[in-house]
């Protein structure tokens, strides 16, 4: 006779055993779904804009003026008991002087607009004015800003989009010469022809010298004469010397320098007299005893510079040869307080000619506030000079540092940071982020405001939207500004496309990403070798955790 006492004994426990397996592996599943939705789903703001403004956070970068923002309308209104008010947005930089402002765009109703574009950071240079065509701004300038006017309770501005373009500034073609003439033999001393072409350069300012060697020493010493772009004809004269000569020429102008030289002879038996003037400027001349050789050079003036304690800033020195010979393997030394970091080699110099040396000052985290005077010196073979520069080194009063960049999706890339305060004091903080391609051109943007309390590190997380199609070598700028400190940072970023959620930046992966990749599949890996488990034994969860009795 069947005992259903043990039937129901074995069957009870298995069915409990089945629910229980598939209620531990639902369970799983389901926190699984919920780490990566809470991961990928962090939403932020979307789109793709130059310059987008539909939030609060982004309005709040602005100033209002009898008006404010209504969260409940997603809109900047009039303000209670308001009749009239104004909106002003944030200075926008293009990063670029070449850059042309194409179209505003808006959403709302009511409101005027006024805009401006400026040349100064703050736009304090240019005033408002009223456009006709907001979809054809064609301003062209660096920095823009607008302004919005209310009059009426209806009067909304819920969004704002303004897109420019960067062309890329055509470089003036470096300066060179060419000289006809002098050239071959001449049979008199006076009214010897100088002929001489002038390419490339800016066309303007141009500088001429030129002087006139022998075998002995020199003939005319460095000599200004007028020039311009395209073909000159000069003449000159000499005194007392026929035989060979050597004359150069020099032509500078901000697009640099440049140095040509033509050989000549004269047919004059030497010991003959044939006196002359130079036509058109005064030229200075020199009879068997030549023009004294003066080595020599002169240091351009770096401004006074205020460096953040843990900061570097890249400086230049400028040198010129004011002497009458060349001067070789001249190079740049700072002085040993170890604060100035040379970046460039050693040059040579020819005379009426400059060069530029690039160098850093860094300042330690530990470099005590106040006023420093470097010294600097550029040494060449035959000649020496110094330079002194005075650094103001300013305490740090907020650190910021960028934990973690990672593209979370195509249109997406997420930005992890930290605040540290170091003042003592609680500080609101405006960060501003942008992605700059290899041009300079500023393809991305967004802003958050952020709290951090004295003497604490808070972190935080901010979504940047991009163009989907966006990849390759970029720069991340983050600036930011508080009540009582004002900084930036920049760093570079590699941006692919994204392969299951993520990818690599600057050659470091999303690091807190992988670790919850990693977390979830570990998780189902347990969950299935437990479930097997059950089902081979016929115990429960609980059966395989209880303890042996």
């Amino acid at each position: 006779m069947l005992n259903l006492k043990k039937v129901f004994k074995l069957e009870i426990p298995k069915k409990r055993m089945r629910r229980e397996v598939s209620v531990s592996v639902f369970a799983v599943l389901i926190i699984a779904a919920a780490i990566l939705t809470v991961y990928y789903l962090n939403i932020g703001p979307t789109g793709f804009a130059v310059f987008n403004q539909n939030s609060q956070i982004s309005f709040d970068e602005g100033i209002y003026s009898n008006v404010a923002y209504d969260g409940s309308a997603g809109a900047v209104i009039l303000g209670t008991n308001q009749t009239s008010g104004t909106y002003t947005s944030r200075v926008l930089d293009a990063n670029s002087s070449s850059a042309t402002w194409n179209n505003l765009t808006w959403q709302g109703s009511g409101v005027t607009f006024e805009v401006r574009n400026c040349t100064a950071a703050d736009c304090s240079d240019a005033n408002f004015t009223t456009v006709s065509n907001l979809d054809n701004l064609n301003l062209t300038g660096r920095y823009f800003q607008y302004k919005t006017s209310f009059d009426s309770v209806n009067d909304t501005l819920g969004g704002v989009t303004v897109d420019y373009t960067v062309t890329q500034q055509q470089q003036a073609t470096p300066v060179s010469v060419s000289i006809s003439e002098p050239a071959g033999e001449k049979t008199s001393l006076s009214t010897i022809p100088l002929t001489f072409t002038i390419t490339g350069g800016t066309g303007t300012n141009l500088t001429c010298l030129y002087n006139i060697n022998y075998a002995g020493g020199v003939l005319i010493a460095n000599t200004s004469i007028n020039c311009a772009s395209g073909a000159n004809t000069k003449t000159f004269s000499l005194a007392n010397k026929g035989g060979d000569n050597t004359l150069t020429i020099y032509i500078s102008d901000s697009s640099g320098s440049i140095s040509a030289s033509s050989g000549f002879s004269v047919s004059i038996p030497a010991g003959t007299i044939t006196g002359g003037t130079v036509e058109e400027e005064e030229t200075t001349t020199a009879n068997e005893t030549t023009t004294p050789i003066i080595t020599q050079i002169s240091l351009g003036e770096v401004p006074g510079q205020d460096i953040i304690q843990g900061d570097t800033k890249a400086l230049s020195l400028s040198v010129q040869n004011t002497g009458t010979v060349p001067v070789s393997s001249c190079a740049l030394s700072g002085d040993d307080s170890g604060l100035v970091t040379v970046t460039d080699v050693a040059k040579n110099i020819n005379p009426g000619e400059g060069a530029t040396f690039t160098f850093s000052v860094d300042i330690s985290e530990g470099t005590t506030p106040g006023a420093y005077t470097l010294g600097l010196s550029v040494d060449c073979a035959e000649t020496t000079a110094s330079k002194q520069v005075t650094v103001n080194v300013l305490q740090k009063k907020l650190d910021f540092n960028i934990t973690n960049v990672q593209r979370t999706r195509e249109d997406r890339v997420r930005v992890d940071y930290s605040l540290t305060e170091l003042s003592g004091e609680d500080q609101d903080v405006q960060v501003f982020f942008t992605i700059v391609d290899a041009s300079g051109l500023q393809v991305a943007n967004n802003s958050q405001n952020s709290s951090v309390d004295a003497n604490k590190t808070d972190d935080f997380r901010v979504n940047i939207p991009i163009n989907e199609t966006l990849e390759g070598n970029l720069t991340l700028s983050a600036s930011f500004n508080s009540q009582i400190y004002s900084s930036s940072v920049l760093e570079p970023i590699t941006l692919g496309a994204p392969i299951g959620g993520f990818a690599i930046f600057g050659g470091i992966g999303g690091t807190g990403g992988v670790v919850i990749l990693i977390v979830v599949v570990l998780v189902l890996v347990v969950v299935f070798f437990l479930a097997r488990q059950m089902r081979k034994s016929g115990k429960t969860l609980g059966d395989l955790f209880a303890k042996d009795k």
